[in-house]
């Protein structure tokens, strides 16, 4: 067991993405993922679950990472063993972060790094979650802090949180659709249209809203399919299979272009669809604390 592959493993544990991780360690994305794949051969089990657009830590994972911690911070500490300067005293600490699938959350990770620079000694978990896992997780200590839809939490005494990302919703279409030269849309003008959604369970914030807007303009919404995640959405508009729903915050200015399909504002949309970054109350962890009022000094 190499320590580089240990260092290698805690970076892309850290970004929850190979690409990530291998441009930050300048490696090529293949040697990185053989690397990890040779690492889990060698102990016996699967460290990360692979996603389609992400990875995130298995149990085993998880606890491989606090042990790998450890190990690094003690070849730190000998490396440093003779200098006249101390070797820092601060313990590695775990920040289990859950997030958005599909969303473009470049600021979470811009803002992850600042903080680190000053807190050299802790480690992030970052995994993607559904909506509803995300608030349950907050709630049930699964996570220590979130950026899910600030509507999971209305209501919620014991949550606190800070605005992260205007969003609203969309639609795509095909690139020479009837509609492709609107700005904007609104629900009424999707009577006569076939629609893709994401599976319930995914999203039902998203799926709710979309079936009650189109009940309160008198038409019943018809679906042509349910999908699992936003790219299989978009590829079934871009070969004419329907239209798809999104959020703002999903697109990064280059969905349009990659899936050869138009993407419009929907008018009317809910003002409660902004995505936020949460910290349940009651958490008494000083670090996560910290983490969460740096991120509110920003957008203050």
């Amino acid at each position: 067991m190499k320590l580089s592959t240990l260092k290698y493993f805690v970076d892309v544990a850290e970004q929850g993405n190979f690409t990530k991780a291998a441009q930050k360690l300048y490696i090529s994305q293949p040697t990185l993922s053989r690397r990890i794949q040779e690492l889990e051969a060698e102990i016996g089990v699967e460290l990360f679950i692979r996603h389609r657009h992400a990875l995130e830590l298995s149990s085993a994972g998880e606890q491989f990472l606090v042990e790998v911690n450890d190990i690094l911070k003690r070849v730190n500490q000998l490396t440093h063993m003779f200098d006249k300067q101390e070797t820092p005293d601060e313990s590695r600490q775990l920040v289990k972060i859950g997030y958005l699938a599909n969303f473009n959350l470049s600021k979470m990770y811009e803002l992850i790094e600042e903080f680190k620079a000053s807190h050299p000694y802790v480690q992030f978990s970052l995994k993607p979650d559904t909506p509803m896992n995300l608030s349950d997780g907050l709630s049930n200590g699964a996570y220590d802090l979130v950026f899910n839809l600030s509507t999971y939490f209305n209501g919620s005494k014991d949550i606190e949180k800070v605005p992260f990302i205007n969003n609203h919703l969309q639609i795509a279409l095909p690139a020479n659709h009837k509609f492709s030269h609107m700005k904007k849309l609104n629900f009424a003008e999707l009577k006569e249209e076939t629609v893709i959604l994401l599976e319930r369970k995914q999203s039902p914030v998203i799926v709710d809203y979309v079936i009650s807007e189109c009940t309160k303009h008198g038409f019943n919404l018809k679906a042509n399919s349910y999908v699992q995640n936003l790219d299989e959405g978009l590829s079934m508009t871009s070969v004419g299979e329907g239209l798809a729903f999104l959020y703002s915050g999903m697109n990064d200015g280059t969905l349009a272009e990659k899936y050869h399909i138009k993407i419009v504002d929907l008018e009317n949309d809910s003002t409660d669809q902004d995505i936020a970054a949460a910290l349940d109350k009651p958490n008494e962890n000083e670090l996560v604390q910290e983490l969460f009022s740096f991120i509110k000094s920003y957008f203050n």
